[in-house]
């Protein structure tokens, strides 16, 4: 049987590597889009664009929230017999990545929003609807979970804060920005395409600090972690 030793900063390390090169992917085919216009490189481009659904980045932060819906349901099984262990709190947080990934990866937010401009305008900040009800739940769940976070070890606390509020200035905070820009002057410009380069690096930078603080929790549980391969 191998082992293989699991290091939480190494991989966090190769999360934070794709995520340098598809930003930088993204912004230096963009930068070319709009220094040359339409060209042949379009439909290369729509490959790379953080705009754009179904692409390399979408499948990539898909998979970066399913490991953490995985990390997590690993924290359920950890804490499952263990007396006050709130597998029922980490069993929540795993439907919940579970159902962001499977959002990142079939736009259920922005089929939201159309269903949402049939009975409401959308312009200024709240041009992309989708973002008062998904503001509501993120309101609802840090309360509900306020205590959760603040009962967990010093370290995890910490990490688990700065990658959610990471995470969610860009989903909301970056994202009503750029709803702002494109509802005032469209999509096609350097502005709204700056906001949501910047929206999903956050978001992507987020994950991959919250994966490093899983991967270290389940580290610090168990006494390091170890993947066996039986041959």
């Amino acid at each position: 049987m191998t082992e293989l030793k699991v290091d939480p900063r190494q991989v966090a390390m190769v999360l934070l590597w794709i995520v340098m090169i598809l930003s930088l992917l993204n912004g230096a085919l963009l930068s070319l889009y709009f220094y040359f216009g339409e060209s042949a490189l379009d439909d290369f481009i729509e490959y790379f664009d953080f705009g754009i659904e179904g692409n390399i980045p979408t499948l990539y932060s898909a998979v970066a929230l399913l490991i953490c819906s995985a990390l997590l349901a690993l924290i359920v099984r950890l804490n499952w017999h263990r007396p006050g262990g709130r597998r029922g709190q980490w069993l929540g947080l795993s439907v919940i990545f579970l159902f962001l990934a499977l959002d990142e990866g079939t736009a259920i937010h922005e089929n939201l929003s159309d269903l949402l401009e049939l009975y409401m305008p959308a312009e200024g900040p709240l041009y992309f609807l989708w973002v008062i009800p998904y503001g509501i739940a993120s309101l609802v769940l840090a309360l509900i979970y306020v205590r959760f976070v603040l009962g967990l070890p010093r370290l995890t606390r910490l990490r688990f804060i700065f990658a959610g509020s990471l995470f969610l200035a860009g989903a909301i905070g970056v994202e009503m920005l750029g709803a702002m820009a494109a509802d005032d002057a469209g999509y096609d410009t350097v502005l709204y395409t700056v906001l949501y380069s910047v929206e999903e690096l956050f978001e992507m930078l987020g994950i991959v600090l919250f994966i490093y603080a899983l991967l270290s929790y389940l580290a610090e549980e168990t006494g390091g972690l170890v993947i066996r391969l039986s041959r």
